[in-house]
């Protein structure tokens, strides 16, 4: 079967790109398949997002979505294409529930809708040595920073559970954060108005990908409370690692962390609605969690294996 990826850089990193080169490579593994590019001719043309480009006649179209704009100011000129795209094109995948649900209220729904969650190659990395001590507990969380993804609110749970590990279990704990975007900004502004909340805080910034897992690989868990968040990448990755994860029950996160981690519910109900995404309310923080769960946690990473998501991507390409 000859594959054309639509609207996609394999160069780039950023998250639907990323997930783009490992969905590539797995469908290239099965020699019955080529990736082609568009100076050729495919039988499955598939899109993220929204099309690049026109396909050939005779090719099926497959969209695959992230999901769609949902700032109120953002949704009409944002979700042209998109919406164009999932009006025409034969088959939709969905990247979580979350994802088809947003499309379903906002654009209606339609035949042949598919959700397959992100997934990676699952192959364990060996964590830090050095960062590796019995008497402390790593913690980290991971993003391209922006209001979304609630730098601040994980800090703040990351302290509330730090003291609970000092309390119950008489040992340290540290936060590594990673990613760049307005991580920088955010943290000076934390540092300048309560330097406390940086207590036993690293800051690395951006790093490459082998080292972000060998540091998923190191750590306890994984602090993730976004608000909203579709299918985030580092979950993924955090997770193949077998790093539980602490996230909320909005968005999709959820969705992929499964049993594999602690749950905490949202203060607010979200119905779909267009919503300021970027600027979320302040989550109420539970004081302490599940301690002894998430330390005796051991993660199945199983479903979230790329080569049984590619044989997903497959069964709709053939159907």
């Amino acid at each position: 079967m000859r594959i054309h990826f639509d609207n996609v850089n394999f160069r780039n990193t950023s998250g639907p790109n990323s997930f783009a080169y490992r969905l590539a490579e797995s469908l290239a593994n099965d020699l019955k398949n080529y990736i082609t590019d568009k100076s050729h001719v495919y039988d499955i043309f598939l899109t993220f997002i929204e099309s690049s480009y026109m396909p050939l006649e005779k090719a099926k179209t497959i969209l695959r979505l992230d999901g769609i704009w949902f700032k109120e100011e953002d949704f009409d000129a944002n979700n042209e294409l998109i919406k164009t795209c999932y009006d025409k094109y034969e088959h939709v995948i969905f990247q979580s529930n979350f994802d088809k649900e947003m499309c379903f209220k906002h654009f209606g729904p339609r035949n042949n809708c598919h959700v397959i969650h992100n997934g990676i190659k699952i192959e364990k990395f060996k964590p830090y040595s050095e960062l590796s001590d019995d008497d402390t507990y790593n913690f980290v969380c991971a993003a391209s920073w922006h209001g979304q993804k609630r730098l601040v609110d994980n800090i703040k749970l990351f302290q509330n559970i730090r003291k609970q590990i000092l309390e119950e279990k008489g040992k340290k704990s540290k936060l590594i954060i990673l990613g760049e975007g307005e991580g920088p900004q955010i943290l000076a502004k934390i540092q300048k108005d309560n330097l406390e909340l940086l207590h036993n805080v690293i800051y690395l910034g951006q790093r490459d990908h082998q080292e972000c897992l060998r540091l998923y690989a190191t750590c306890t868990a994984m602090i993730h409370m976004a608000w909203l968040d579709h299918c985030p990448n580092v979950v993924v990755e955090a997770l193949s690692q077998n790093c539980p994860v602490i996230c909320n029950d909005s968005g999709g996160t959820n969705e992929i962390v499964k049993e594999n981690g602690l749950i905490i519910p949202e203060t607010k109900p979200y119905n779909y609605e267009l919503a300021d995404y970027d600027n979320p309310y302040e989550i109420e923080l539970p004081e302490k969690i599940d301690l002894d769960k998430l330390l005796s946690m051991k993660v199945d990473s199983s479903h979230l294996n790329i080569l049984d998501v590619a044989k997903k991507y497959m069964e709709v390409f053939e159907k």
